[in-house]
């Protein structure tokens, strides 16, 4: 019969790398932890580094598919990568963590997580692997996810606030699913920004972004 003290001697179970992982992470100040965010979104866009063959396999080109070589590509993707670290840079800076909550999240949350649940659903779509799908559920989406568990658990953020935060990307995925095998208008655009910054970079001839 025990007696229901427990043995000092014991020795308590191991945790496994996925509780050490979230232990880790709630105890990381939010000034730090909001850094996790514009990592995570670097290593997506490195995952999309062969994007513009799905792109062309798998959608209807909107004009400008042939103007996507590798180079343009990819400095594409670095400029996606480093909006979001100067994003970060300029809007968590301050000591207080509830500065860069408010600031910092809008753009992860709306843009970021955005992309997420538009990976999620291509994925279903066209039944297969799309480039960046593996970052964006398994690392992008947690990450961000967590950090807007942590702004409202430790009250840096009212519940509301995030809330409205998810609801506004809400109407780019809607804008996804209604474009069907044609990208959606917004993306375009960001695609077509993208596309005349990074042929400028290169030196090449390059018309206006928007054509209108």
């Amino acid at each position: 019969m025990t007696s229901g003290v427990a043995d000092p001697g014991a020795v308590a179970p191991a945790r496994g790398p996925i509780a050490r992982l979230v232990s880790w992470f709630m105890a990381l100040p939010f000034r730090k932890a909001i850094w996790l965010a514009p990592l995570a979104w670097t290593l997506h866009e490195a995952e999309e580094w062969n994007i513009n063959e799905f792109e062309s396999a798998h959608f209807v080109d909107p004009g400008y598919f042939a103007r996507i070589d590798h180079p343009v590509l990819w400095l594409g993707l670095a400029q996606v990568a480093l909006q979001g670290a100067l994003w970060t840079a300029l809007t968590a800076w301050p000591k207080n963590p509830r500065f860069a909550a408010f600031l910092t999240l809008p753009f992860f949350v709306v843009l970021s997580f955005g992309n997420v649940l538009a990976h999620i659903y291509y994925v279903g779509y066209f039944r297969g692997y799309t480039p960046g799908f593996l970052t964006a559920a398994l690392l992008l989406g947690p990450v961000v996810l967590g950090l807007t568990y942590r702004a409202v658990r430790e009250k840096l953020i009212p519940w509301w606030y995030a809330a409205i935060l998810y609801f506004l990307a809400v109407p780019g995925l809607v804008s996804t699913v209604q474009s069907k095998d044609h990208l959606p208008p917004f993306l375009q655009s960001l695609q077509l920004r993208a596309i005349h910054n990074a042929e400028v970079i290169l030196g090449r001839t390059s018309p206006p972004p928007d054509p209108h």
